[in-house]
């Protein structure tokens, strides 16, 4: 009976010092590192586009040290995992973050660039509802107005450009709509409206030759002599040209249509 004991006693011995040896294993793989062998980690992965596993990491960087030299950083990576992965409402969230909890940070100012990116990220085509592009816009502005010598300034503007264009060519065209279905003093509406509110766009000269047509079915002959004269007066490109002529023949047309009334009224 004793030998049975002590095989017994051995073999129970053996288990727990493989389970202890086991656990101190673990430990070594993850739960006690430091914050800076996470962050290496998380490095890792992002340069790898294993975003899961980065975002992981970058977090028990937070959880072990939220306060540490490494934690704007990895609240900003946070965020450039989740805009990489395009998922760019959590990338704003954690951007957001970065400005809100570490204010004193270097990157801030990306982070603030990067808000504004991700809202342009999510702007939709033009015919769709634009509330992501006007956060885009308001974001990008902002920034600009907040970082007026930053490097990010020429792209921020860029975006700008590019969003205005979005919003102008979406009331350009809703007005193209009404003249098409010739509720003309509609389509006048709206292209007057791009002209105000967009007239450093591209969709100026498209829109003046919208009103012009509009202006020719409408009979009102002298506004649209006004349009195509101030046109006239600037450098056209060959298909605008080709534009004005088709007004032209428009016009004359529409003479024609007057000039036989006038004659079935005279008999």
């Amino acid at each position: 009976m004793g030998i049975v004991k002590s095989v017994k006693w051995n073999l129970i011995s053996g288990i727990l010092l493989i389970t202890v040896l086991a656990s101190c294993g673990k430990k070594t793989d993850g739960v006690n590192m430091d914050p800076t062998e996470y962050f290496d980690r998380a490095k890792i992965a992002l340069e790898k586009k294993h975003y899961d596993t980065a975002i992981d990491n970058f977090n028990m960087v937070l959880l072990n040290s939220p306060g540490g030299e490494l934690a704007d950083d990895a609240q900003y990576y946070l965020g450039e995992c989740y805009f990489l992965k395009k998922d760019y409402l959590l990338a704003v969230s954690e951007y957001q973050q970065l400005t809100e909890r570490y204010s004193y940070s270097p990157l801030v100012e990306q982070g603030y660039y990067k808000i504004a990116l991700s809202y342009f990220e999510q702007s939709p085509k033009y015919p769709l509802e634009q509330v992501s592009t006007l956060r885009a816009l308001q974001q990008f502005q902002d920034f600009i107005d907040a970082y007026p010598a930053s490097e990010f300034r020429p792209e921020a503007e860029q975006k700008i450009i590019e969003i205005r264009d979005k919003l102008a060519r979406k009331v350009y065209e809703s007005g193209v709509l009404y003249r098409k279905i010739e509720q003309f003093e509609a389509a006048i509406f709206y292209q007057d409206k791009m002209l105000e509110e967009f007239y450093d766009t591209k969709w100026v000269v498209p829109a003046n030759l919208e009103k012009a047509h509009c202006y020719i079915r409408l009979r009102k002959f002298d506004e649209y002599r006004n349009i195509v004269e101030n046109l006239q007066n600037n450098d056209l490109m060959p298909e605008v040209k080709t534009r004005l002529n088709a007004l032209e023949k428009l016009y004359n047309k529409e003479l024609k249509k007057i000039a036989r009334a006038e004659k079935k009224k005279l008999r």
